[in-house]
């Protein structure tokens, strides 16, 4: 009896310990899809994207990519209303918008611990194309965390305010 209970304290205190930092990936073209295939953009295009992920539910999964000439594309993929990819057009000012608030937040740049985490949240992956443009640096983040639940929210409400697809991502009817 007594080993269970200290098994359990042990298996409680270790899920209270924060999570290690996530490091930042460069990935080049030909692993640049998330879910595998070609990607969605072509080598020398400068983007930023997000993509987000499963979760214990129903969560959206999808794609959604910013060009730096107001291009873009969502894929979803999901529990998202439009499913497969659409293709749209914004202000070039987009882009310059969304690429400065994941500069600003330091996503990519640094190894941002995670804090205490809850389960069953969805990762949300952050992307930008490198300057040769032949590669892409990743990151994820995980909403559920307590050092990520901020640049996740901020990061993602902008990718959606930006683009104006919020109609795409809402779940099917």
């Amino acid at each position: 009896m007594k080993s269970r209970i200290l098994a359990a304290a042990l298996t409680a205190g270790l899920l209270a310990l924060p999570a290690s930092a996530e490091k930042p990936q460069v990935r080049p073209y030909a692993a640049g899809s998330l879910s595998g295939g070609i990607p969605l953009w072509k080598p020398g295009e400068k983007f930023v994207a997000i993509a987000g992920g499963q979760c214990d539910g129903n969560c959206p999964v999808y794609e959604l990519f910013v060009f730096d000439d107001g291009r873009v594309i969502f894929s979803g993929k999901k529990n998202t209303r439009q499913v497969g990819v659409a293709r749209k057009q914004v202000e070039p000012q987009a882009y310059a918008e969304l690429a400065t608030t994941i500069i600003r937040t330091g996503v990519l740049e640094e190894n941002l611990k995670r804090g205490t985490c809850l389960k069953g949240r969805p990762i949300l992956s952050v992307m930008r194309s490198q300057p040769d443009g032949q590669s892409m640096v990743m990151s994820t983040l995980n909403p559920g965390c307590e050092k990520h639940a901020d640049a996740a929210k901020q990061i993602e409400s902008l990718f959606i305010q930006w683009t104006e697809v919020e109609n795409w991502l809402a779940p099917p009817r």
